[in-house]
């Protein structure tokens, strides 16, 4: 025991040191704020020991964060948005039977710690040479603590509306707890009988999250007659008493009796100081920008683009030189766009009954999170770098003519989600369409203009955040955390329409609004600050 408090007091200290050091290192970045922040930040011991004592406290908050984040958004709130008829315990019911397939049944496929690849893993046991298991079983004490306490405060804050006592929340998270530790032990069994990372099968991991979520939600839509059997296990004493003696059973095998050395290096293999996850990630990252061999044309028979001349002739040669990067995201959206619209027009043509065209006004929001995902702007921001501004950012001029490549990038980047934006509008056209009868609904100018308002400003949004943070490094990685931060603002905008629900005008009218000031915003920002913040990391 003295030895694993160790072994979690080193952790959290190596994990504060390299927030802090972070947060330094990305705040000499920031306009205004940067000057301020000099290197002698690094060595302030004192000072670091404060901001130390903040970040632990910052951390504690944003664990409970995402538990109540989890509990509000993928439980409590569908749950009252789409259940005003349903009764406290069919509510209650409900919750359950959404809890159970998302925390039991998906996690238990998606989630093990042991198996885990993270910079922090790597950096404990390759670098500062604790023990596997040491590290390994205080890992598993921290982790699932922390998920037992966070969850059970976030059960009780949004559940006791329905009902939920803090006992019976306490007993439902133990459960899951419980569960998650037996998988964890399920985990490495499977790993060390087939040599399968079950968490890195993103196929089978896929499928898996389709089909459960799918079992969670179909239930609020009220098209499908989905048996609420979640409700009915978690709702079983004898089945609980179960998973909590084979959760505890399971987690003294794996606290007394597992040893970790193998485990723990099959996901720490690489002799660069990089975890395995990231590194994965960084190639498939520099493979998506690769040109390969059949696909890009010869550099040396290109010929010259007719009346264009410095960065109008520099940026037509690379949209030439790299046509298959550029040209294959779109059309593999335009085919899920496609997909989508032939599964929505089915949909329309057999609940033709069940829908009605002012139901859907409550979704509209969802275009703002499809528009989001659907936009080019993070894939050619990426495809840009790797081909063209990695080896030009070493020269001034280029950093100081910022404003021109960014006026002229942004017209090209405008062009292919304004068509992407059209072909989801129209898409969702036909489907109203044939909701209501053949027969124009007022929603379908609010549609039109949301959704290629949309495309305009998170096309100024992706290429605005590579002018001014430019967050890549020479190896494509990304550990600037302003960027992961204002890169979700799409995700928020969701939420906070979700929230508040207005009607399809206002949204329209909002958002375009907001494109139109956005818009003029990014040109003055590039231009004061492009020359400076557009660099090579």
């Amino acid at each position: 025991m003295p030895e694993m408090l160790n072994t979690l007091v080193r952790m959290w200290q190596l994990q504060v040191a390299l927030f802090v050091n972070k947060l330094i290192f990305y705040a000499q970045r920031l306009p205004f704020i940067g000057k301020l922040v000099t290197d002698r930040a690094y060595g302030a011991v004192q000072a670091k020991r404060r901001a130390g004592g903040i970040a632990v406290v910052l951390i504690l908050l944003g664990g409970l964060a995402e538990s109540l984040l989890y509990f509000v958004v993928l439980l409590a709130l569908p749950i009252a948005l789409w259940t005003d008829d349903w009764t406290v315990d069919e509510r209650r019911a409900l919750f359950m039977h959404m809890y159970f397939c998302i925390s039991v049944l998906l996690a238990g496929v998606s989630s093990a710690k042991v198996l885990e690849s993270s910079k922090m893993k790597y950096t404990a046991v390759r670098l500062m040479r604790i023990t596997p298991t040491r590290y390994t079983r205080a890992v598993l004490v921290n982790r699932y603590t922390a998920f037992l306490v966070f969850q059970w405060i976030a059960m009780m804050v949004t559940a006791s509306s329905l009902g939920i006592s803090a006992r019976q929340a306490l007993l439902l998270v133990g459960a899951v707890t419980l569960w998650r530790i037996l998988c964890e032990l399920l985990h490495l069994r499977l790993f060390r009988r087939s040599q399968i990372i079950l968490v890195k099968k993103t196929g089978i991991v896929s499928v898996v999250m389709l089909f459960t979520l799918a079992a969670a939600y179909l239930p609020l839509t009220g098209l499908m007659d989905v048996p609420l059997f979640g409700a009915i296990v978690l709702g079983q004493p004898l089945l609980l008493v179960v998973l909590l003696l084979s959760g505890l059973a399971a987690g003294y095998i794996l606290l007394r009796r597992t040893n970790y050395t193998d485990a723990v290096r099959a996901v720490t293999s690489f002799d660069d100081p990089l975890l395995n996850m990231e590194r994965m990630l960084m190639d498939l990252q520099q493979k998506s920008v690769q040109v390969q061999a059949d696909n890009a044309s010869d550099s040396s028979g290109l010929q010259p683009v007719a009346g264009k001349r410095g960065y109008a002739y520099l940026h037509s040669v690379f949209v030439k030189r790299h046509r298959g990067h550029i040209t294959a995201p779109l059309y593999r959206r335009l085919v899920i766009i496609s997909v989508m619209g032939i599964l929505f027009t089915i949909s329309a043509l057999t609940f033709a009954d069940h829908l009605k065209v002012t139901q859907l006004e409550r979704y509209i929001s969802f275009i703002i999170l499809a528009m989001f995902q659907l936009t080019m702007g993070n894939q050619l921001c990426r495809v840009l770098f790797h081909h063209c501004d990695l080896p030009l950012l070493r020269y001034s001029f280029y950093r100081r003519d910022a404003l021109l490549h960014f006026r002229l990038r942004l017209r090209w980047l405008l062009g292919r989600n304004m068509l992407i934006g059209a072909v989801l509008a129209a898409m969702l056209s036909v489907f109203i369409l044939i909701i209501a009868d053949g027969k124009f609904h007022p929603i379908l100018l609010p549609v039109w203009l949301l959704t290629l308002a949309l495309a305009v400003i998170f096309s100024v949004h992706h290429l605005l955040l590579y002018y001014l943070l430019q967050p890549y490094t020479s190896d494509m990685t990304t550990g600037n955390p302003w960027f992961t931060l204002l890169n979700s603002l799409g995700s928020i905008g969701f939420l906070a329409a979700f929230l508040l629900r207005p009607d399809p005008w206002s949204l329209a009218v909002t958002i375009t609004l907001l494109t139109v000031v956005y818009f003029i915003s990014a040109i003055q920002l590039v231009a004061r600050h492009g020359a400076r913040q557009f660099s090579l990391k």
